[in-house]
């Protein structure tokens, strides 16, 4: 990361992440950023660090500290949603996810959360998919929403000897609740490596199985016995909601990023599992 000095308000460590390419861009970001963090009274004559997190797909986000202050979350707004859900106003009201310190025309900061973003290795471990599935079917009881984007990077976990906690984030797509979707975007997930260079391409083995599904679900449904006719049937709803699924990210990729060849190709290899 490049060290870039700023007179009065010291040193960025990382602030080329703020901008891309325009520098009306950057001094524009740069400013409301510092005024921002002045106003909520940190003293930036230490350097300001900025480093980037797996957190999130559609935006970008990066931890901030600077010296006795911080960390917050910086997210910067991608190109599809920004800041004007309000479905996902309601969730964050509710308590779920990080608290928005500040709201700024391009991004907002929010409380540090400790954790871990989700790894696809997690998926074999019962602990893990046990509190994610008790967590997600808390956010549809209390806020009556669904999240529609339940991937791995949207899932911090802290792990503990007992019990790990969930918390989930990035509510930009939240919309009205229709829990099988949220469970079948969820499955669908297992598919993608987030981290890859080739993140676009599904694995489709790695979709879990019958009894993989049956165990997340039962445990989404408080039922011990996985082949219950309860789990049975929403297991119907998973499935019948997952061409739904695959549709509403192949729109979201020609809608948003038609001219990069990545998500040209992770739409065209959504549409060949529908077929």
């Amino acid at each position: 990361m490049e060290e870039v000095p700023r007179g009065n308000a010291g040193r960025v460590i990382g602030e080329s992440f703020l901008y891309k390419g325009d520098d009306r861009i950057w001094k524009s970001r740069s400013q409301s950023l510092t005024s921002t963090l002045r106003d909520l009274g940190w003293n930036l004559a230490a350097p300001l660090h900025i480093e980037p997190c797996p957190l999130g797909l559609s935006n970008s986000n990066y931890k901030i500290f600077c010296g006795d202050h911080g960390p917050l979350l910086l997210r910067m707004f991608g190109p599809t949603i920004g800041d004007s859900n309000p479905d996902e106003k309601h969730i964050q009201d509710c308590g779920f996810g990080a608290q928005v310190i500040q709201r700024l025309d391009w991004g907002r900061l929010e409380m540090w959360l400790p954790g871990r973003p989700m790894q696809r290795e997690d998926c074999d471990n019962s602990k893990v998919l046990a509190a994610l599935a008790n967590e997600l079917r808390r956010l549809h009881t209390v806020t009556g929403r669904n999240h529609n984007d339940l991937n791995f990077t949207n899932v911090l976990v802290c792990d503990s000897d007992e019990s790990p906690t969930i918390h989930l984030l990035d509510f930009e797509y939240a919309g009205p609740l229709d829990p099988p979707f949220d469970v079948a975007n969820f499955f669908c997930e297992w598919m993608y490596d987030c981290g890859s260079p080739r993140w676009f391409e599904p694995i489709p083995a790695l979709f879990p199985s019958d009894t993989q599904a049956r165990s997340f679900i039962a445990q989404y449904l408080g039922i011990l016995d996985c082949d219950d006719g309860e789990v049975s049937s929403f297991l119907k709803d998973v499935w019948a909601r997952i061409p739904d699924v695959h549709r509403f990210w192949i729109d979201w990729a020609m809608t948003n990023f038609s001219d990069q060849d990545e998500y040209v190709q992770y739409a065209e290899r959504r549409q060949i599992l529908m077929d």
